[in-house]
């Protein structure tokens, strides 16, 4: 009888662990030798919290930490929504109930530094984060001469496309494009509409607020990086100026009944349902929606294509969205919860077999360039190497204000150069409160 997928899913999970335990005893695997005195004689146990990935998705790397501290036990807690998940953190750990390893995301850093303890130098260093792990984990987790975390999976904005709407177009698909020039072209052959003019197939979800295009805020952001705005400085992102105004000028115009480019407004539904249902031919999403959307419409025979860049950009960007690994300030076992953080994120066989689990990117290296032929993760794993995160400390806070900014100028309520400065003023008040 063959095996369904989820048996075969445990059967890779298994093999996996079994050949880490295998790598770690024959010392083939650098760094996973023993990183205290005895890790035998160690006895504790650690409680961790993550976001999302349940408990399946995590037992290769407790599994493997298992063959190295045989008397340490680790209790986990998943958590599915990211608010719940902070408010939830931030109370047990004001009550000092808080667990000793948990996640934060890529752009918090600065702001749970006073909550957490870094790598032991000695455990891990600068160097070897560079050398295993894309330049956006050493620009998101390197902070005050300290590793703060570490990541298992790094995820990226990505563009999402109909791949039946445009062979029925007859146009060229996003993955032979050249620039963003080639998406405008692109948009308005894809545009449908009933006999009073409404929209009943977009070209693409661009142009709107977050209320109904999820990622709209994170897309807006993209621009700025990828046509050198001062959002990217760091610790002080500034997106006022000419530049500013040309990335959110191209953005709403995509939302402008006076455009040729008009192609989303903000009586539409959500986004990701209408690209479900097919009237959307293209969306910016990131991988961690595959799964939302399939559920949605399981048929649905969408593609994946990397973000457009700038005609003859000189350093393309990619914008990421992901969670490291962290060690609180409270816990009672600060080496032996690190050992784990690293054991967990630079074991290539623990996080493939975490990857296979969960089809999420991968976050090493080594595995990204495995995983660059990959029919659905290739995107990502391309894009993970031009990552690049601007200060937002409070990443819901941040959309919150930039999703206003859109909302202000598509209306008619602010002019451009406006909207950007009562932005700033938001985003510089947010990072005030949080450093």
């Amino acid at each position: 009888m063959p095996l369904t997928h989820s048996q075969k899913i445990m059967l890779v999970i298994g093999l996996a662990v079994a050949l880490a335990v295998a790598l770690v005893f024959l010392g083939v695997i650098p760094g996973l030798q023993k990183k205290s005195a005895d890790p035998h004689q160690a006895k504790a146990t650690l409680t961790m919290w993550g976001i999302y990935d349940d408990q399946n998705a995590m037992n290769p790397a407790f599994q493997n930490f298992k063959t190295i501290y045989p008397n340490v036990t680790i209790n986990y807690r998943q958590f599915t929504d990211p608010r719940d998940y902070y408010s939830t953190l931030l109370n047990a750990l004001a009550s000092g109930t808080g667990p000793d390893v948990f996640e934060i995301r890529n752009t918090d850093t600065a702001k749970y530094v006073n909550k957490l303890v870094p790598a032991p130098q000695t455990s891990f260093t600068l160097l070897q984060m560079k050398q295993l792990f894309p330049q956006t984990v050493t620009q998101d987790f390197y902070y005050q001469n300290n590793v703060w975390g570490l990541p298992v999976s790094i995820d990226t904005l990505a563009l999402f496309y109909n791949r039946n709407l445009f062979d029925q177009a007859g146009l060229p698909l996003p993955g032979t494009w050249q620039s963003w020039q080639d998406f405008v072209d692109t948009v308005p052959k894809l545009v449908k509409k009933d006999a009073q003019g409404n929209i009943t197939q977009a070209g693409a979800a661009i142009g709107g607020d977050d209320t109904t295009i999820p990622t709209g805020s994170d897309l807006l952001g993209l621009l700025m990086l990828q046509n050198g705005s001062r959002i990217g400085t760091p610790g002080a992102p500034s997106f006022t100026g000419d530049l500013g105004v040309q990335a959110l000028n191209f953005y709403t115009q995509f939302s402008s009944p006076a455009s040729s480019d008009y192609t989303w407004n903000d009586s539409m539904q959500n986004a990701r349902d209408l690209f479900g249902q097919g009237k959307v031919a293209m969306l910016f999403d990131y991988a961690s929606s595959i799964p939302q959307i399939k559920a949605r419409n399981p048929y649905l025979n969408f593609e994946i294509a990397p973000v457009p860049q700038p005609k003859n950009v000189a350093t393309p960007a990619a914008l990421p969205d992901y969670w490291g690994v962290v060690v609180s300030r409270q816990t009672k076992y600060p080496t032996v919860a690190w050992d784990f953080v690293i054991q967990t994120a630079t074991n290539s066989v623990v996080e493939n077999a975490y990857v296979q689990a969960t089809q999420k990117p991968p976050a090493l290296n080594s595995l990204l360039y495995q995983y660059q032929n990959d029919p659905v993760l290739s995107v990502f794993a391309k894009q993970a190497l031009i990552a690049r995160s601007w200060t937002e400390p409070d990443k819901d806070a941040s959309r919150a204000v930039f999703s206003q900014m859109i909302h202000a100028v598509v209306s008619g309520g602010a002019r451009p150069a406006d909207a950007l400065n009562q932005a700033q003023d938001g985003i510089n008040q947010i990072i005030q409160r949080s450093y």
